[in-house]
């Protein structure tokens, strides 16, 4: 007992000790990156964004979350969850995944799903987990697309970065994320065997933790099985493709309606330069360093991306810091909206049939 709660005690000061260090290292960056910008810069950014593409963004996001609620509903497999219901879902889970560090937001969306609407555990994880296979197989897709394109029109010879080195490490990833993709199933069967040959070598079949994770691990496999026998892939890659294409279409629309008061129109700015410096944040926030609301690690990897991508540096700061503040506020606004609708008294929820 006493060796429990000393080990308990040890895994309490290690969080508390990474929290700290992920906060310090964050509110570190953003002191860094203010210097030479002030406040006042990204507050007029914002108020003085142009405000027909930022209407434009919103509706964008809109949409692809239609998109995104509609992919998920294929993935479940069920029409005893309406697309309204998938559609809060998906709000919801965009508001925790921007606030929370290191994608660990993801979870709230296999949370509602089990609470609020009564499925199984292994259905929110096993539909997540492709969900989020599906994504970097198609970012990674765009990156090899948009560096060929970037290079074939204005060339890489103008801008601070190498493009074969980025093509390189990008074309394995979209490899890596595509078998993972068929083999998933495979991946987590091996674990399944892994995990019982350790059960039955060692006393761990009496912990009940460990037995937890494997039975659920069973179930969650069983599930991604279930989905790939209905043959659905091909769908889900399509509207994965589009949920991709409209996300990264808001992003741009924002970062124009910033730069398009400070003389940047359409012709100045390059969808696909563009999409390059936001996938790069993006990316970012999926690192451990990736603090809270990913404020400091999140403008620090698109300013960095944004001026390898030939933009002046205190530029890339202010529209750092506003398309981050901007699309951070509209998630997490519509996510609280979210959340208070679907925990209203009137608001019915289907019984599940899986």
């Amino acid at each position: 007992m006493d060796e429990a709660v000393a080990k308990s005690k040890k895994t309490l000061i290690f969080k508390i000790i990474n929290i700290v260090l992920v906060v310090g290292f964050g509110i570190f960056l953003v002191i860094f990156l203010l210097r030479g910008i002030s406040f006042t810069d990204i507050k007029n950014a914002i108020v003085n964004s142009y405000k027909p593409t930022l209407i434009a963004a919103f509706v964008i996001v809109f949409v692809s979350d239609i998109f995104r609620a509609y992919r998920i509903q294929l993935l479940v497999g069920t029409s005893k969850i309406r697309l309204l219901d998938m559609f809060f879902i998906a709000l919801i889970r965009n508001a925790f995944t921007m606030v929370l560090p290191a994608r660990t937001g993801e979870i709230s969306y296999v949370y509602v799903l089990t609470k609020k609407f009564k499925f199984p555990v292994e259905v929110g994880i096993s539909t997540l987990a492709l969900v989020m296979v599906f994504d970097l197989a198609i970012v990674f897709s765009l990156i090899v697309i948009a560096i060929i394109i970037v290079w074939i029109t204005i060339g890489f010879g103008s801008l601070a970065i190498s493009s074969w080195p980025v093509i390189l490490i990008a074309a394995v990833l979209l490899i890596a994320s595509l078998l993972l993709l068929f083999y998933l199933s495979a991946i987590i069967r091996f674990l399944i065997n892994l995990l019982n040959k350790m059960i039955l070598k060692t006393r761990a079949k009496r912990n009940k933790a460990i037995n937890y994770i494997y039975t659920k691990l069973i179930d969650i496999n069983e599930s991604i099985e279930e989905i790939k026998q209905r043959k659905i892939y091909g769908k889900v890659y399509f509207y994965s493709i589009i949920c991709r294409v409209l996300k990264f279409g808001a992003y741009y629309m924002v970062i124009h309606a910033i730069l398009q008061p400070m003389g940047y129109g359409f012709l100045s700015l390059n969808f696909w330069i563009i999409f390059l410096a936001t996938v790069v944040a993006e990316i970012s926030a999926v690192l451990p360093t990736h603090a809270l609301a990913g404020f400091g690690t999140y403008e620090g990897a698109f300013a960095l991306a944004f001026v390898a991508l030939g933009f002046p540096v205190s530029l890339s700061k202010i529209v750092g810091f506003s398309y981050h503040i901007t699309m951070l506020s509209f998630s997490v606004i519509l996510g609280v909206i979210s959340m208070i609708i679907i925990s209203l008294p009137f608001y019915k929820v289907k019984t599940p049939q899986v």
